[in-house]
């Protein structure tokens, strides 16, 4: 009779990826009855590429059952001009020099997630469904010459001063096509209706949240324990946060590739 594994047994694979990726949409932040500027990362503020570090790690916990935890770092970096006056955070912004700035340490997230076997292929591959929460940290930041005559002198906005974590569901695959190529696909959703931030700045403040992601890879085992991945992937962004003082507006579409590696032990 075979001995029951004990939950030592199961192994922990960590990993790391670098991606870059084409950011399209617009960000548009309103401070009191100072109304903002909806600005386009591509066309507004020259935002050409998005790159991010993501770690990510992963451990069975019974046979069919799994738990992932995740962390990425993203930054934005445009450097543009403006003809007019450009309004942000209660902020004017004169004509000249409007660049983004927001860095690695600027756009945080962490990701946590209970998988479980859905389906067995007849050659191994497997169908899991998933379910867990992100919570995205991000304080989106500008810079350029504040007009003489501004209301206001901040030219960043505090997302996640907001910010609640977001439920997320999720299907993905695993499909072996040699024993050391494994085909990969995710897809994963997340929605976070308007709810009361629990938070107050004038009065309620108001918090709606939209997290979309499906990628398609490859995982190629290269040695006993470890892996590389390649994959393409779209990510979608989009936070709302409203009350008397503010009414900010992100909506972040990336579409792009990542490369990384993994290690079993």
């Amino acid at each position: 009779m075979a001995a029951p594994v004990c939950a030592g047994d199961y192994p922990w694979t960590l990993a790391i990826y670098g991606e870059d990726s084409i950011p399209t949409g617009w960000v548009q932040v309103r401070e009191n009855a100072v109304g903002g500027t909806k600005l386009y990362f591509d066309r507004n503020l020259h935002v050409n590429t998005m790159q991010a570090i993501r770690l990510a790690a992963w451990r069975p916990i019974t046979d069919v059952s799994e738990i992932h935890v995740g962390f990425w770092t993203s930054q934005l970096q445009g450097h543009a001009t403006t003809s007019v006056p450009v309004y942000y955070n209660g902020t004017t912004i004169a004509p000249g020099r409007l660049d983004t700035t927001t860095d690695f340490n600027d756009f945080i997230a962490f990701d946590a997630s209970y998988w479980h076997r859905l389906f067995d292929f007849s050659n191994g591959g497997r169908l899991w469904w998933s379910v867990g929460a992100t919570y995205v940290m991000l304080n989106f930041v500008v810079d350029g010459t504040i007009a003489a005559n501004s209301a206001g002198h901040e030219l960043r906005e505090d997302f996640y001063v907001q910010e609640l974590p977001v439920p997320i569901v999720g299907l993905h695959v695993r499909y072996p096509l040699t024993q050391a190529l494994t085909f990969t696909t995710d897809v994963s959703w997340g929605r976070l209706p308007w709810v009361n931030s629990l938070r107050t700045e004038g009065g309620e403040i108001r918090l709606a949240q939209t997290n979309d992601e499906a990628t398609l890879g490859f995982e190629y085992r290269f040695a006993e324990h470890w892996r590389a991945a390649l994959y393409g992937f779209h990510r979608y962004f989009g936070q709302n946060e409203r009350s008397r003082e503010d009414g900010n507006v992100i909506r972040l579409r990336s579409n792009g590739a990542g490369l990384g590696v993994s290690y079993q032990f």
